[in-house]
């Protein structure tokens, strides 16, 4: 009997030992799911079509941070505003410039604005050989002009071009010369460089991509119309913490990786 009482109590010491690691198993797999899901959080950024690049790196970088995954829908600023004001939902509104932070404040959807990040500052491109012979923002009301912008009321940079066209004093002339409006200053890149016009308009970052295939021309400063390029939270935004740590993140970085794209960070 001594023998048989000393097996089973080993045996139920046995069990005891594999029910401890059992559940201290159990309690690290559901620590660490806890860890899991406690970074499983997802922020949703409307953003301006053409800072696509330098706001993707950021996102990357971000997320490999933190864990928490950035999802982007790009487009040019009008329409991300309308997109905001018809869903009702996200958390991150960064156009391309200030005229369309104020109309979304205007519209109650923005909670905070961090900036400027950089700045967007246009210029003028016409194609190597420089058929139209443009030499200033004033050539551009040369009868012999044919001329692309950005749309002027849907992209931010069309908002500032359309400004630095009033301060030449030849606006209509200018305006008569525009054969289309584009949906984003890299289409008015990409439409100068096979010949559909003699000269645009486009941001200084998207003609620094191409400089081998076209002319840049800068706008005297006295006329040119620089834009901050801001980032905001939507009022609306669910994870309030999450977005206010992300804007802080590219306010601090985000300098940096635009300069890096080719934008100016100063004016």
């Amino acid at each position: 009997m001594g023998r048989i009482s000393l097996f089973i109590r080993h045996i139920l010491l046995l069990a005891l030992a594999v029910g401890i690691l059992w559940v201290a198993g159990c309690s690290s797999e559901k620590s660490n799911l806890n860890e899991e899901s406690a970074t499983d959080k997802v922020l949703f950024a409307y953003v301006g079509a053409n800072l696509k690049e330098p706001f993707s790196d950021l996102a990357t970088a971000y997320e490999k941070k933190t864990g928490v995954k950035i999802e982007i829908t790009y487009n040019n600023s009008g329409a991300l505003l309308n997109q905001v004001e018809i869903a009702q939902k996200g958390d991150i509104f960064m156009p391309g410039g200030m005229p369309f932070i104020n109309k979304a404040k205007e519209k109650g959807v923005i909670d905070e604005v961090a900036g400027p990040i950089a700045y967007h500052t246009p210029v003028i491109v016409v194609p190597q050989d420089n058929p139209a012979n443009i030499k200033s923002i004033y050539d551009l009301a040369n009868p012999d002009v044919t001329l692309l912008v950005p749309d002027l009321e849907a992209t931010a940079i069309g908002k500032t071009i359309a400004q630095v066209f009033e301060k030449t004093s030849e606006t209509d002339q200018i305006k008569q010369n525009i054969i289309a409006h584009l949906e984003s200053p890299a289409k008015v890149m990409a439409a100068i460089k096979i010949g559909q016009a003699n000269a645009g308009i486009v941001e200084y970052s998207n003609s620094l991509k191409d400089a081998d295939t076209v002319n840049r021309i800068e706008i005297d400063a006295d006329i040119n119309v620089v834009d901050e390029i801001p980032i905001a939270s939507l009022t609306f935004a669910t994870n309030k913490e999450e977005v206010r740590d992300f804007i802080d993140f590219v306010g601090v970085k985000g300098p940096t990786t635009f300069e890096e794209h080719g934008f100016k960070i100063t004016k």
